[in-house]
């Protein structure tokens, strides 16, 4: 079975393979904490967040380029009307 656990540094927090004695980071020698569960409930909190945040981009964006043509249309308009009236 193939694992696919890390270990993090308990000094500079980097990910490391499972079964490395040393951080690929700072050198420090690793203690066998694979990673704390509430750093888990963070990570997937997280995630859950940011495809939130990005379905809300999506939605201001497609907001404002509606909103860019429709002041486009609006300048034309006008821009039309003063000409009628020179």
């Amino acid at each position: 079975m193939l694992t696919t656990e890390k270990i993090y540094c308990q000094l500079c927090l980097a990910r490391n393979p499972s079964g490395e004695e040393y951080c690929s980071r700072c050198g420090m020698r690793l203690m066998l904490i694979s990673r704390p569960a509430a750093l888990r409930f963070e990570e997937e909190e997280l995630a859950a967040r940011d495809e939130y945040l990005l379905a809300r981009l999506s939605v201001l964006e497609s907001r404002v380029e509606a909103l860019s043509k429709e002041v486009a249309r609006l300048r034309a308009e006008l821009s039309a009307l003063l000409t009628k009236r020179s």
